[in-house]
């Protein structure tokens, strides 16, 4: 099976494949030390390669959670079954511009709002993540 067959790439300095599809800019290190923190490996490594792919908006860890809704499969190795917790839903909010959702379980950490905030207790100033519309552009769905 050949994994790159059909994706762009190069090969890196430790010459390792660097894909290039729908990439602006990468990082190339040597792994030093490894350290188990439970739900995460945090690689502790010596940077030997990084380039600039193209310029644009980078994807950050709470969009790709948020609105990607990016989850681990459970087929992964790495997977690790979440206990739902029996709690209250508490109602969504569609942003009218753009389609954003407001997901109360989730908040919006980038945007200083906790998960588990009700649209409701979100300050009036707050406005969508995605394309900046104000709260009042969103409405409830059910």
């Amino acid at each position: 099976i050949d994994k790159l067959e059909g994706i762009n790439y190069k090969i890196g300095e430790s010459q390792a494949p660097v894909v290039t599809d729908n990439t602006l800019a990468y990082l190339e290190a040597k792994v030093i030390q490894q350290v188990d923190v439970g739900t995460h490996t945090i690689f502790i490594a010596e940077l030997v390669g990084a380039d600039v792919i193209k310029e644009g908006e980078p994807m950050t860890y709470a969009y790709y959670h948020q609105v990607k809704r990016g989850t681990t499969p459970k087929t992964a190795p790495v997977y690790i079954e979440r206990k739902k917790e029996a709690v209250t839903k508490m109602a969504k909010y569609e942003c009218t511009v753009c389609g954003y959702v407001y997901d109360p379980e989730l908040g919006d950490p980038d945007g200083g709002i906790a998960p588990g905030t009700p649209f409701e207790e979100i300050p009036d100033d707050w406005v969508c993540p995605v394309c900046g519309a104000a709260k009042s552009d969103f409405e409830r769905i059910d």
